[in-house]
């Protein structure tokens, strides 16, 4: 006599190999073994990310965010309850450390901003500025460009450069361009002729370049007290 009795259906091999793995992964990941590891890892991953992020202008909520949703993706085991578990603990324990961290960094940046841009400043210091590397170094003779082009309209265009001597139509070629109101507010700050607000750069700015866009993201008066002012060092 036949058996027609049903056979029962054989798994495929991914099928059996997901749920030991869901299996295996489900004794291990207790919610102790969860918060133990993801306290350990979030700890230094919030201080190095914080720190990066700042200093190079990143979307810093973005980067963590897109790395955390790279490292949790489970698209077959069926884990749903362990990935909440993690974020969760992750959005408590990022809003806890990083906000401190934020608050320092920022505060410290906003005192060397506002060391670096007075209320108001001359132009001759601008000018001495510029000179005194190359006084430092004894490098007698003319070093910069400071060219004062006074308007109809009461506004003035400042022409700097900190490495060359520019004269007549070679002007066009100065490394920063300022137009200074009649009250001696900075309307206009442009690098190599291009607004220096919509400028990519990367990193930190230095030297007069530094001190130009602090005083315009401070408002620091600009007085021209001198159209001539002196651009060589020793007796020339």
């Amino acid at each position: 006599m036949t058996d027609t009795t049903t056979a029962p259906a054989v798994a495929p091999a991914d099928d059996q190999l997901c749920s030991l793995i869901s299996a295996a992964v489900a004794r291990r990941m207790t919610p102790d073994f969860i918060e133990k590891e993801v306290q350990t890892r979030v700890d230094k991953l919030i201080v190095e990310s914080v720190d990066r992020a700042l200093r190079s202008y990143s979307d810093t909520g973005k980067l963590i965010e897109k790395a955390i949703e790279e490292a949790l993706r489970v698209d077959r085991l069926d884990l749903p309850s362990y990935g909440a578990t993690v974020a969760s603990m992750l959005k408590v324990q990022i809003e806890a450390r990083v906000a401190p961290l934020v608050a320092g960094q920022l505060a410290a940046d906003m005192d060397e901003l506002l060391k670096l841009a007075p209320k108001e400043v001359k132009l001759s210091e601008i000018a001495a500025y510029m000179l005194k590397p190359y006084e430092d170094d004894g490098e007698w003779g003319e070093h910069i460009t400071v060219e004062v082009e006074r308007s109809d309209y009461g506004s003035t265009w400042i022409k700097l450069d900190d490495d060359e001597v520019l004269k007549g139509r070679d002007l066009y070629k100065a490394k920063y361009r300022l137009l200074v109101d009649k009250d001696g507010s900075i309307a206009g700050f442009y690098v190599h002729d291009r607004p220096a607000a919509t400028k990519s750069w990367v990193g930190r700015v230095y030297g007069i370049e530094q001190k130009l866009r602090a005083y315009v993201a401070c408002g620091t008066k600009l007085i021209i007290d001198e159209d001539a002012v002196i651009t060589s060092v020793g007796d020339y």
